[in-house]
């Protein structure tokens, strides 16, 4: 996107680096597709800079090739902490210059033949027919399973099998896509596949658990900015905040051959890096060379291992889940967003600092770092991103996207004094009120009203969640880092104070005869009334009137 008025350019690779300060955003055809290309971005910078510093000087501690290939690794021991400060101070200095070197544009130039979509010995996040042909690589079917482009689309994600009602697309386009789409949702669908496919690699090894795409389990997490450039560099974490993953940078395009390509892939070798998590494929596939925008486009793919999830704190952009029982008892694993709930009612899970049960997003620590470090950031928006399946273990369809926002202001910080717990006992408030205190009033209209299923109950309080949703935002987007607390907090009580007391008085005003009249509870009778006064005195109790 281009300005303010939502103007769209399809743009390269080199020019997205050039003029990224001029830019506002990515802008693909969903979110969870930016969130895809987001991440291809930022495994470039990673890869140039943590070679080269801020005026494209290579740093000392290691030698690279005629490619700008990084030949070995920092040393541990006598290096690691001069480079993590150098790491810091290129970073620094990238976000005081607000333009990007042109040390990218020279980088990508010399590994412009791993950027081609179609032919070439290595096409772009792809396996050619001579690797497949390969004498290691047979399968254990007769073809590969073919995925035609309605499939590939993830605003259709629609198989042979099942045909979706109300189409957004006529069949006769639905498997047309463009060359620039293909390479935009090529992307996305290494990170976001599912399994409904079946084939695999003949001697695959059989404990190898086999991946529906990384980006498909992460409850997506990333700060953005002003403009592209400030997004970019926000989640540019060159110094990771786990030292052992400081590491020699590897994407996929550089490994030597295809054929090492899909080996890396085959063999689920370890990924210790940004570079190489951000440039991960859960599929072999091969696009037909024949490709135009006039014919039916479909590629043929190949199931490859998943990336190891317990305890996998490489990735920062993802919120995590404490297992208590499970093959992962006692491990964290990545956590998806919930549909039907908004950012802000994970706040505390979000931002607060990691215990043993609580691991916070590695990203919000990068965020916490540069504060820390006394980077001025000024207004923060964090932007949560997921993918809906369809519950079905044997094809983990994707049917929908989650999206949501939360915009505050400079307030991250871990001190004693932090708005972070203040704000996240306040979220625990309102949730309690919400789910337990008007809950509860609904669950004795409930059972006045002798409803069996709870779906009554559960309309009242997303209501009300809905009710709460925009004050809430509003009043955390109006938070500054030295406001009183208790003042504003006060505020906040106040307004929470009067959505729940309107959430309750609605049930009043639709009240029937049978709410008034009331049934027998016990050796008492129990009528909309005596059920409200309960609610007010123990809304009151938690929020006093005055």
């Amino acid at each position: 996107m281009t300005d303010k008025k939502g103007t769209t350019q399809e743009v390269s690779l080199k020019d997205i680096f050039e003029n990224a300060h001029d830019y506002k955003c990515l802008a693909g055809e969903t979110a969870m597709q930016d969130f895809a290309i987001l991440r291809l971005l930022l495994s470039i910078l990673h890869t140039v800079f943590s070679r080269f510093d801020a005026n494209g000087n290579p740093y000392g501690y290691f030698e690279l090739d005629e490619q700008y290939q990084q030949i070995s690794p920092v040393d541990q021991d006598d290096d690691i902490d001069d480079y993590q400060e150098d790491l810091f101070a290129t970073w620094k200095s990238l976000w005081q210059a607000k333009v990007f070197p042109e040390i990218i544009g020279e980088y990508l130039e010399k590994w412009r033949d791993q950027f081609y979509l179609f032919g070439g010995s290595t096409p772009f996040y792809q396996v050619s027919k001579d690797t497949l042909e390969l004498t290691g690589n047979k399968i254990d079917k007769a073809k590969p399973n073919q995925v035609y482009g309605k499939t590939v689309n993830r605003t259709l994600s629609e198989s042979e099998n099942k045909v979706i009602l109300f189409s957004p697309q006529h069949d006769s386009i639905k498997n047309k896509l463009s060359k620039s789409e293909i390479a935009r949702w090529l992307v996305l669908y290494q990170g976001v596949t599912g399994t409904g496919d079946k084939v695999k690699f003949a001697n695959q090894e059989t404990d190898q658990k086999l991946s529906k795409g990384w980006l498909y389990d992460l409850g997506g997490l990333y700060p953005s900015g002003e403009n592209l450039f400030d997004t970019l560099l926000l989640n540019l974490a060159l110094v990771h905040p786990k030292k052992e993953y400081i590491k020699m940078q590897t994407p996929i395009w550089e490994v030597a051959t295809n054929k090492d390509q899909l080996e890396k892939f085959r063999t689920n070798e370890i990924v210790d890096n940004l570079a190489s998590l951000y440039t991960n494929w859960s599929r072999a596939i091969n696009l037909q060379d024949n490709c135009s925008d006039e014919t039916d486009f479909s590629i043929s793919i190949i199931k490859l291992p998943e990336v190891e999830h317990p305890n996998n704190f490489l990735e920062l952009m993802t919120e995590w889940r404490f297992n208590k029982n499970g093959d992962n008892k006692g491990k964290f694993t990545p956590k998806k967003h919930n549909l039907n709930e908004q950012l802000w009612r994970s706040f505390g899970l979000t931002f607060m600092p990691g215990t043993d049960v609580h691991q916070r997003p590695g990203i919000v620590n990068w965020i916490n770092e540069l504060e820390t470090q006394n980077v001025r950031l000024g207004s923060l928006k964090f932007n949560a991103v997921s993918m809906v399946d369809d519950g079905n273990a044997t094809s983990w369809n994707p049917i929908n996207e989650i999206f949501d926002q939360l915009v505050f202001e400079n307030i991250l910080s871990d001190a004693d004094d932090s708005w972070i717990p203040r704000i996240s006992d306040e979220v625990v408030l309102t949730k309690m009120l919400i789910d337990n205190v008007l809950g509860s009033f609904a669950n004795s209209l409930k059972m006045i009203r002798n409803l069996n299923s709870s779906e009554f109950v559960n309309r009242v309080k997303q209501e009300a969640y809905y009710q709460v949703d925009v004050p809430f935002r509003e009043w955390l987007a109006s938070i500054k880092p030295f406001d009183e607390k208790e003042v504003k907090i006060k505020e906040w009580k106040y307004k929470l104070h009067k959505v729940i007391e309107s959430e309750a008085q609605k049930l009043i005003d639709l009240s029937c005869k049978r709410d008034i009249l009331g049934v027998k509870d016990g050796g008492n009778m129990k009528n909309i009334f005596t059920a409200y006064n309960r609610f007010n005195w123990k809304l009151n109790e938690h929020l006093s009137k005055e």
